[in-house]
């Protein structure tokens, strides 16, 4: 409730400050139709209990006057149900509860008569809840209301829905008590049902145990087996029949020293149930455990889910990972190496190759200048995939942080450096209104650059090419992204290759009519994965291409 609301209520209404949905029922209830009259003339006693009631987080509920006006808080609000009963707040009792109020009223009305407060426990009260009757049982006590002259005025009732703990606790004893009988019928020796339980407990593949506390001057310092299955007995090479009866302690010293001995305790005092991973390296073991503990009277169920093996394939596979890591970086170091060392020997080839064609001059035949334009081309197109190759090894090397961006400026630059090519494919491009983002401005140069130089180099011959560059906000698994898509009109490529295309050294198209080294998407994809980012590829043979990446606000 803001200030202004606070101020709205003014003091004679003070007691509803920060009382939740009901407080504002309460608060828009016409009283002028109730026998209770407005607001600034009830009873200080009154607003007092609401003041109380409304603020707890305990269900309570009130009873006020002959008419017996209801009132409850946002803790009693569920016990209700969706739909039927609320709002309440205003009414007589009988018009609330009139299929029970034949039950309760008798009780109300001998707190209203004697004041003296009742208490119950777990007691059968049917409603009409959602719409049908439900049988509901509740923990509560009535206590008088007292008026400034004495008299009593009002019931106070706190109430606590108790219907699952009952539902559960009958479940429980019907269920012994099926055993029960099952046993007395069977007519059989304590030794013939302990044999029936553990035959019981066997048939569990997964390790189970019952346990009971071994005490030692007021303290549990051990457990000992009562019973247990043969997947547990097997961590210690032995059988159930020969550890039964043992202390915990004497067949596995070192669980005294985990949460298999301290959270048993733990469940063991609190009747909470518990469940835990463990790493039990105790005792010539290492094993890795999901463990569940539940109280059942005098001892302890202990379930183990033994989950070793998958461990062991995370550990495997992490190991896998880091090698893959490890192989990747040793690549990208080679690249970056060969690149280098390539190059040298590459412009010599092209320098001498070029002084000896001037040198020769006339006497070389057409056959022998096209064998020298095939070694100065080649020589062209392996400096390419040198540079390539560099390029793409240096973008393992990230920037320490980012900086804002301006991919307008970004793509503006490239399409200033490509401009002769360009113009050559009579290409036009379409950008504006692009995002200032955070990140990496030279790899984002370069991003832009290899999905532009991808649309100029796969154009279709026959129309001209044109390239859009657009931007949109972009929702995914909870993700704020920047959208940002590269459509063009060119020879397009088939969807099943929409993700082979951004592996290193792939090409689709005819390396012999096409020049390439496979290696620019590989770099796009590579700037998207710095920046966090996603990478899509759409497109259908002749109808163009189009490339969406998706970098993180």
């Amino acid at each position: 409730m803001d200030a202004l609301d606070k101020q709205r209520i003014g003091t004679e209404t003070s007691f509803l400050v920060n009382a939740g949905e009901i407080g504002q029922l309460i608060l828009l209830y016409d009283w002028n139709k109730s026998s209770l009259g407005p607001i600034r003339l009830w009873p200080a006693s009154l607003k007092t209990t609401l003041g109380i009631v409304l603020n707890s987080a305990f269900p309570m509920f009130v009873f006020w006057g002959p008419d017996k006006i209801c009132f409850y808080n946002d803790a009693y609000r569920h016990s209700l149900g969706t739909s039927g009963k609320h709002p309440a707040i205003g009414k007589p009792a009988i018009e609330v509860w009139p299929e029970v109020w034949e039950t309760t009223a008798s009780l109300i009305d001998s707190v209203y008569a004697t004041g003296t407060p009742s208490w119950f426990e777990n007691r059968l009260i049917p409603i009409e809840r959602n719409g049908q009757m439900e049988d509901v049982y509740w923990t509560f006590s009535h206590s008088p209301i007292f008026a400034e002259s004495g008299s009593i005025e009002g019931v106070l009732v706190t109430s606590l829905e108790t219907t699952p703990a009952v539902t559960a606790k009958k479940m429980i004893q019907e269920s012994v008590q099926q055993r029960t009988n099952e046993l007395n019928q069977a007519n059989t020796s304590v030794m013939q049902a302990n044999k029936y339980l553990q035959d019981i407990i066997n048939s569990f593949k997964q390790p189970l145990q019952v346990l009971s506390p071994v005490y030692e001057k007021g303290e549990i310092v051990d457990f000992r087996f009562n019973l247990t299955n043969q997947a547990y007995a097997s961590y210690a090479n032995t059988t159930p029949k020969q550890i039964s009866g043992c202390k915990v302690s004497d067949v596995f010293p070192g669980y005294l020293n985990t949460t298999s001995f301290s959270n048993v305790v733990a469940t063991f005092l609190t009747g909470e149930s518990n469940t835990w991973m463990i790493h039990y390296d105790q005792d010539g073991l290492d094993l890795y455990n999901e463990m569940t503990a539940i109280k059942m009277g005098e001892e302890v169920i202990l379930h183990f889910a033994d989950y070793t093996k998958l461990k062991y394939l995370e550990f495997e596979l992490l190991n896998k990972i880091t090698d893959l890591e490890k192989s990747n970086q040793n690549l990208e170091a080679f690249a970056h190496a060969a690149s280098h060392d390539l190059k040298e020997p590459l412009r010599k080839i092209q320098m001498f190759a070029n002084m000896l064609q001037d040198q020769l001059g006339e006497k070389l035949t057409e056959q022998n200048l096209m064998m020298f334009n095939r070694i100065i081309s080649s020589a062209e197109r392996m400096g390419k995939l040198t540079d390539d190759l560099l390029q793409y090894s240096q973008l393992s090397l990230v920037p320490p942080s980012k900086e804002p961006v301006d991919l307008n400026e970004n793509v503006s630059q490239v399409l200033e450096d490509l401009e002769i090519r360009i113009r050559e494919s009579n290409a036009s491009f379409t950008f504006n209104d692009l995002p200032v983002i955070a990140g990496y401005k030279r790899q984002l140069y370069q991003m832009f650059l290899n999905l532009i130089s991808n649309s100029l180099k796969y154009r279709d011959p026959s129309i001209p090419l044109h390239v859009e560059i657009s931007s949109v906000p972009y929702l995914e698994n909870g993700v704020q992204y920047h959208q940002i898509q590269v459509r063009d009109n060119g020879l397009g490529f088939q969807q099943e290759f929409a993700d082979i295309i951004f592996q290193l050294f792939t090409r689709l198209q005819n390396t012999s009519t096409q020049s390439g080294s496979g290696i620019g998407l590989s770099t796009v994809k590579r700037v998207v994965d710095n920046h966090k980012g996603i990478i899509r590829a759409d497109s259908k043979p002749g109808n163009g291409a189009l490339f969406s990446v998706y970098l993180p606000y």
